[in-house]
Order: C-alpha cells, then sequence, then structure tokens
C-alpha cells in the first residue's frame, strides 16, 4: 500500500473515531435529559447511538470519564459561539456584552434538552470534583471577560456607584435563574423574553449604554 494510501485510511479512521465520540456524547445529552443523571447508563447511551458497548468502551474508559467528556463539549461549545460573537462584534464594550449575552438564548444552546443537561451536572458538581474543573476552566473565563466590560462600561459612563465584579456575578445570576425558568415553565417564558429580561436589566444598569 502507498504512503498515500496509508495516510488516506489512517484520516478516514480518525475521521470514524471522531463521529463515534460525538456519536455517544449526543446520546449522552439525550439520555440525561430524558432520563436523569442517575438513570443514564452506559447501556442506555449505547442504545441512544446505536452502536455496541464495546463501542463506548473503546472511547471512553468509563461512565465517569463519558459524563466528563459530555460536560466539556457542552461548555466549550458555549464558549467557543459567545467568544466568537465577542470578537465579531467589534471593540465597543457594549456589543461585545450584547454579543455575549444574547448567545445565552441562542436556540443551540438554549434548548430543553441542553438546559436539562446543564442543571443536571450542575446539581452534581458539588460531589464530582472533575464536573467542577471543566465546568470552573470555562466559567472564569467568562466571568473575567464580563468584569472586564462592567469596568469599561462604568469608566465610560461614570456609574461610580457601581462595583464591576457585583455587576458580573448578578449578570450571570439573572441568566442561571432566567435558564432555570425556561426550563420549569416552558410555556410561560420562551428564550427570546428572557433574552429581553436580561437586556431590561441592562437598560437600568448601565442606561447611557443600553438605552
Amino acid at each position: 500500500m502507498s504512503v498515500a494510501s496509508l495516510n488516506l485510511e489512517r484520516g478516514r479512521r480518525t475521521e470514524n473515531r471522531q463521529i463515534r465520540r460525538q456519536q455517544l456524547i449526543e446520546a449522552t445529552i439525550s439520555s440525561i435529559a430524558d432520563l436523569g443523571f442517575s438513570n443514564t447508563t452506559l447501556a442506555t447511551v449505547t442504545k441512544r447511538a446505536g452502536l455496541s458497548h464495546g463501542t463506548i468502551n473503546f472511547h471512553f474508559k468509563s461512565k465517569e470519564i463519558l459524563f466528563a467528556e459530555t460536560l466539556g463539549y457542552l461548555a466549550q461549545e458555549h464558549y467557543d459561539l459567545w467568544s466568537a460573537a465577542m470578537e465579531e462584534s467589534g471593540p465597543v464594550p457594549s456589543k461585545q456584552m450584547a454579543a455575549i449575552l444574547k448567545v445565552d438564548f441562542e436556540p443551540s444552546i438554549c434548548s430543553p434538552e441542553k438546559l436539562a443537561v446543564w442543571f443536571s451536572f450542575w446539581g452534581q458538581a458539588k460531589y464530582r470534583p472533575a464536573y467542577l474543573e471543566v465546568h470552573d476552566r470555562f466559567d472564569q473565563q467568562r466571568a473575567a471577560e464580563l468584569k472586564r466590560l462592567c469596568e469599561e462600561m462604568i469608566c465610560e459612563g461614570g456609574y461610580d456607584h457601581i462595583n464591576a465584579v457585583a455587576a458580573a456575578r448578578r449578570i450571570e445570576a439573572l441568566i442561571d435563574g432566567l435558564w432555570l425558568n425556561i426550563l420549569l415553565y416552558p410555556e410561560d417564558i420562551s428564550p427570546a423574553m428572557a433574552r429581553d429580561d436580561v437586556f431590561d436589566f441592562l437598560a437600568k444598569l448601565f442606561p447611557k449604554h443600553f438605552p
């Protein structure tokens, strides 16, 4: 077999492995959303993925590793979207803030399925340090960016009465609470309504930037 053929074969194998891993992670998200954290097993995941038990053991050595990888996938997806939106919005702090927070309510992030999985992981994080480590790695970057943007708007707008750390914390707490409301009361609040609530809050906090 030629070198080119060998490289092509290796490329196909790598691609197949990536496809299988993605199938298993998506099946894990589906299982946790439907069955809950404790009722999700390797068997429920493989059944939803349409793959053999041997396949899941090949890619993930244990259920805990699979769950940690699933949390990492969700966190990375969220980070990639909001950080890209922030970069694309330009240098204006208020536009960067708006771009970040709009992502939180996009269908790819704020779906009932993914919200259910996020809250399932958050409920377990206290008892599973590996989950908290994955979450914090991404959450701390976001917190730092929100704090930076609050600081810049405080300086620009002369909001001397506002503490940037507290403002960033309140914004995140508001979003977490709205996510929970969307999950629990989908008939009463939609992602679009929740997004508007966030911007109403920003208009009160930074009226010169969010009129």
